[in-house]
């Protein structure tokens, strides 16, 4: 694979994925506060939240949009 083929591909993945978060009922009014990125083959979320339920929402909603990458989440519970 190229690298433009590799990053067209990436390019995919971060999308399908900001469309599951904005979609999803829970995340979505909160979804534009999240970054999402691929960094070294890993999917990584950045951002805030205003609870730990909201956080904990993030890797499931990634992995209904049939992501199976690594996942980091570094998104931060907004006190």
């Amino acid at each position: 694979m190229t690298t433009q083929e590799c990053d067209a591909r990436d390019r995919r993945i971060v999308e399908k994925i900001r469309t599951v978060l904005h979609a999803n009922s829970t995340l979505g009014q909160h979804a534009s506060f999240i970054e999402v990125s691929i960094e070294h083959s890993a999917i990584v979320i950045r951002g805030s939240l205003p609870t730990d339920e909201m956080k904990a929402e993030l890797l499931p909603a990634i992995r209904r949009a049939g992501v199976l990458s690594q996942v980091n989440n570094c998104v931060l519970v907004a006190a």
